[in-house]
């Protein structure tokens, strides 16, 4: 009688521990394919007002129905426009001279059953109907300031480049308890680089 129930236990502990190893390479496989598409920045450029340089650009984002569920689960999406100024120099490596970074986060609110973008430098809020209307606007920088003219050398030449960035933001508690080991919800596209005009 005592060796059936220890069977049985044991059974019961093999399926769940496979049960177990079924949902991690499920969550694992779903996180690795999630932000698959297109991270681009696709234009950018800088204009001079009154010595300050303002940096305009567009970018393109994954947008896949992983990321749909991920946000309508509880999942926020931070991202990213990382702008740097460096001033070349000839027989060394450039030096930088401004590094900053635009964020902005992704969430779903599911009493609107819209989707929100938050800026949290400015802390401005935009409510959005689709996905694709949300990633356009976070896509979307118009006349930031990322130097002023006292922080360049008059006779040096500067380049400028952005990145764009998106990885997973906050989670809920069932979420985080489910996928705290992941690293996978984190892209990065390319440098976007170019003269600064002087």
């Amino acid at each position: 009688m005592r060796g059936d129930r220890t069977a049985g236990a044991a059974g019961v502990w093999q399926q769940a521990l496979l049960a177990c190893v079924l949902v991690l390479g499920l969550l694992s496989q779903a996180s690795a394919d999630a932000l698959d598409g297109t991270l681009e920045v696709r234009s950018a450029y800088v204009t001079v007002d009154n010595g300050v340089y303002q940096l305009s650009a567009r970018m393109a984002y994954p947008v896949n129905d992983e990321i749909r569920g991920a946000l309508k689960d509880g999942v926020s999406l931070s991202f990213d426009l990382e702008a740097q100024v460096q001033k070349q120099r000839r027989y060394w490596t450039n030096a930088t001279t401004v590094d900053i970074t635009l964020r902005r986060e992704l969430s779903w609110h599911a009493v609107t059953e819209r989707y929100v973008v938050r800026d949290l430098e400015r802390g401005e809020l935009g409510s959005y109907a689709t996905l694709d209307q949300a990633l356009t606007a976070i896509g979307t920088v118009e006349n930031w300031p990322v130097v002023v003219e006292p922080q360049l050398e008059p006779a040096a030449s500067y380049e400028i480049g952005v990145r764009a960035s998106i990885r997973r933001g906050n989670l809920s508690g069932a979420l985080r308890a489910l996928i705290w080991w992941s690293s996978s919800w984190q892209r990065s596209s390319e440098w976007y680089t170019w003269s600064l005009p002087r």
